[in-house]
């Protein structure tokens, strides 16, 4: 089964979202143009954030698409050449006003068939409050929130978060800090 990118690649703007147009020739030989969101090429990082005391800290905004609050984990878009890790930090940092401790790679993600960016997830650990605080963007209205494990498996259960792919990577290591059994 061999499928064949060719030209054009079309690029549009739709507000800061990208949509990109994709054309293939199929197995069968017919040509197919395929519309995915974001640049190709682009990483996005999200991290599960953690207190000192197991709270986790997690964004709450509105997210039109839903048209209600979500409660998210921190997360966005790592900047070209950025490293991962960095682009972690930064966005747990503008987002909530918390510094990360120790930070764990947890894994990457592909979301869907139709999504170009790959997703980087982390664990930070020891988590503590910057006396700076937040930093927004003009778009972000984002109120922290810290929250029990518990509560967070049950906001992904009940499609009350994005990002729920974190938890499965994360799983053992916050069911032992769930229990109180971490190393």
């Amino acid at each position: 089964m061999e499928w064949k990118r060719i030209e054009p690649t079309v690029v549009s703007k739709i507000g800061f979202r990208t949509i990109v147009t994709k054309t293939f020739v199929q197995p069968d030989g017919k040509v197919y143009h395929y519309q995915t969101i974001g640049e190709e090429d682009s990483h996005c990082v999200a991290t599960i954030a953690l207190t000192k005391d197991n709270k986790v800290i997690v964004s709450q905004q509105y997210r039109p698409a839903q048209e209600r609050i979500l409660y998210e984990l921190p997360d966005g878009g790592a900047e070209k050449g950025e490293d991962f890790e960095q682009a972690a930090r930064r966005e747990l940092l503008e987002e909530t006003g918390y510094e990360a401790g120790k930070m764990h790679y947890l894994g990457d993600v592909v979301k869907d068939a139709y999504n170009n960016s790959t997703w980087h997830y982390f664990l930070a650990t020891d988590c503590t409050p910057h006396k700076d605080g937040q930093k927004l963007d003009e778009t972000e209205h984002i109120q922290v929130a810290l929250i029990t494990i518990d509560e967070l498996f049950d906001n992904a259960r009940r499609a009350r978060m994005t990002d729920v792919e974190a938890l499965f990577l994360a799983y053992e290591e916050l069911q032992k800090r769930r229990t109180g059994n971490e190393v």
